[in-house]
């Protein structure tokens, strides 16, 4: 079991988002997508990469580690509160060679041509205009530089994600997850993300699948997680009567028990990883 993180104590509480809470849980989940992005990026010492959609720090801290000597990382998210914890998760990690800045996606504030690499864990399929993000990470990355970028494939592919909307639909009216709304899955399937990064200029794709497995001891395990992660679970805990939240609890253990292996529970999901040069 990976336990929430606990240090920094001198944040307030609201101070914390989940995500940093749980980052090392997440590290573990994401750590065959970790090496990908820094095999797939070409990370090495000496090399300048910019990290779009950095969350608290997967995959930068690792193309940070990378990218030593003499090369750095670039950081950027457009949330505060992620900026500030993948700032915090860095310095414990002793790593130096990670500057973070606020930023869109959609208005990078860099030169054209500014990067050996880039990459993007999940970031592209949340924006209004994915295209133009698209375009712009193009833009800054030098010829011939490579790229990593990913997202979630169509929803019946992420128990994670249908077992959470199955279980919250039943106390508050919520349309299915669809493949090319705003949220997890616009890029979804595959060919939509392929297509939205030729519009964008890239033409070299290497398109794979990978399963991430998102592991827990416990049904109440669990239920911490998605209560602290989840956006649609948040909500629900902060309007829903304390008597129908527990219920929605009993509602998400039954809807994740189908997953159980042995003591354990295992949500299947698939990302969309696609790499290439500029």
């Amino acid at each position: 079991m990976i336990a929430p993180r606990t240090g920094d104590r001198a944040i307030e509480p609201g101070q914390r988002s989940g995500w940093e809470k749980w980052h090392d849980w997440n590290a573990v989940v994401f750590a065959s997508m970790t090496r990908w992005f820094c095999d797939a990026s070409g990370a090495a010492p000496r090399q300048v990469i910019l990290d779009a959609a950095c969350g608290t720090g997967l995959p930068s801290l690792a193309l940070a580690e990378r990218t030593h000597p003499g090369g750095k990382v670039v950081a950027i998210d457009s949330s505060p509160v992620m900026l500030a914890a993948a700032m915090r998760i860095a310095r414990s990690a002793g790593l130096s060679n990670i500057e973070h800045l606020p930023m869109d996606l959609t208005a990078l504030d860099f030169a054209d041509a500014s990067f050996d690499a880039v990459t993007c864990k999940d970031g592209l399929m949340f924006c209004t205009d994915p295209v133009k993000a698209a375009s712009e990470l193009r833009r800054v990355l030098k010829p011939n530089g490579r790229f990593a970028m990913s997202a979630w494939d169509e929803p019946d592919k992420n128990a994670f994600f249908m077992t959470i909307n199955a279980a919250v639909s039943q106390f508050m009216p919520r349309p299915p997850p669809r493949a090319g709304a705003p949220g997890p899955f616009r890029l979804a399937p595959a060919a939509e993300f392929e297509s939205v990064l030729r519009q964008a200029g890239f033409t070299e794709l290497n398109v794979q699948s990978m399963e991430v497995v998102f592991e827990v001891d416990s049904a109440d395990l669990h239920w911490q997680i998605v209560g602290d992660m989840a956006a649609p679970v948040e909500q629900a805990k902060a309007t829903l009567s304390v008597a129908d939240v527990q219920r929605l609890k009993r509602a998400m253990a039954e809807a994740i028990e189908p997953y159980r292996a042995g003591h354990r529970i295992r949500l299947p999901n698939t990302a969309l990883c696609i790499s290439g040069r500029r």
